[in-house]
């Protein structure tokens, strides 16, 4: 091979190595080993300051999630030993998120090294401990499980740039959180996937995408942030003329669904974003109708009752998890309804969405 034609293909190789991978992360500042995917709250410091913070005992959270009244739950065991199942699962598990979200959010507002600490003191706790990794007793159960990995995979990314977790426990939580994250990723790709209701293409597929993005950011596990944002990419895609989601759009609860999921889309934008991705123009900016969809759908439901055929059951007033992940979008795409709906709720955050949004 001659020296000109080597220096040809040197040349062309160093074009693909810069140019191949359009989720290869953006130049900026250095991060730690493992943690190169970047997240909202890596973008602003938060000055470490020795505010006290009291961080609440945790009970031990099994691995398995167990219900008591599911098809598989014996009839004949008492209410109390029923009882203590429930409190060792789900309400541990709201637990877990009500109380990681808090600190995280704690910190962000004083820069509590106490609150910080008690993030990582928690999660290292449950991750010890293999908890919500196991069985899942049934569809409720999967449900809860996602919601609380959303909620801690955040609160952990909230204090991530504190430095205040040892490598061990960095280690420690990334990999048990990336363990929960890859399980439920496989259950949405092989679960049931129709016409009209498809586990991964709907709500409850895009609620794991957002799981899997926010952990994948967290651990730094590329693999999870790309599947996210494929899903993303496919969900965006789906989205018709008029807001909807194909997959959403069906019984009394097709408002809630498609709120979910706007919510879930909107959060994994946000981290494609931040690696420099152009996640709201993909598809000629189809997310933004959707958006608008469902916030006049919190108004009005008649639209989506109309589309999915059904009257629409939604609660009297509007709730904070409804609502929350929209402050993020509106500061970027200001839209007078939705200025409206986040002034009704306040200042509140949902554990669902990882407490308050960044920036709050």
């Amino acid at each position: 091979m001659t020296l000109a034609r080597l220096s040809l293909l040197l040349a062309v190789a160093a074009l693909l190595g810069c140019n191949h991978d359009p989720l290869a992360p953006p130049p900026g500042p250095a991060m730690a080993p493992g943690t190169h995917l970047r997240s909202p709250w890596d973008t602003t410091a938060v000055n470490i300051t020795q505010r006290p913070y009291d961080c609440p005992h945790m009970a031990r959270i099994s691995p398995d999630i167990l219900v008591t009244n599911g098809t598989a739950a014996q009839k004949n065991v008492s209410d109390a030993v029923k009882q203590a199942v429930y409190a060792e699962s789900d309400v541990a598990l709201h637990d877990l998120a009500s109380y990681t979200v808090a600190a995280a959010d704690n910190f962000q507002h004083t820069g509590s090294q106490a609150a910080a600490r008690c993030v990582v003191t928690l999660l290292a706790g449950a991750a010890a401990d293999h908890s919500m990794a196991g069985y899942m007793g049934d569809g409720d159960a999967v449900k809860e499980q996602n919601q609380a990995l959303r909620a801690v995979a955040i609160a952990y990314l909230k204090i991530r740039p504190s430095g205040l977790a040892s490598p061990d426990e960095h280690a420690l939580i990334s990999a048990w959180m990336d363990d929960i994250a890859h399980s439920e990723q496989q259950r949405m790709q092989h679960g049931p996937c129709g016409q009209k209701f498809c586990d991964l293409h709907g709500h409850t597929g895009l609620s794991v995408a957002m799981a899997a993005g926010a952990v994948g950011v967290a651990t730094g596990d590329e693999a999870l942030f790309r599947w996210s944002i494929a899903q993303y990419r496919a969900a965006v895609s789906a989205i018709d003329p008029n807001g909807t989601l194909h997959y959403d759009t069906h019984g009394a609860y097709a408002l809630k669904f498609m709120v979910v999921s706007a919510g879930d889309l909107v959060q994994i934008a946000e981290f494609g974003e931040t690696n420099g991705l152009p996640m709201y123009a993909f598809a000629n900016g189809r997310i933004h109708l959707l958006v608008h969809t469902v916030s006049r759908g919190l108004i009005d439901s008649g639209t989506i009752s109309g589309a999915a055929g059904v009257e629409q059951k939604m609660s009297k007033t509007v709730e904070p998890w409804q609502i929350s992940w929209a402050a993020v979008y509106n500061r970027r795409f200001p839209d007078a309804v939705l200025s409206g709906l986040l002034q009704q709720i306040g200042p509140r955050g949902a554990d669902m969405w990882g407490g308050e949004p960044w920036g709050a």
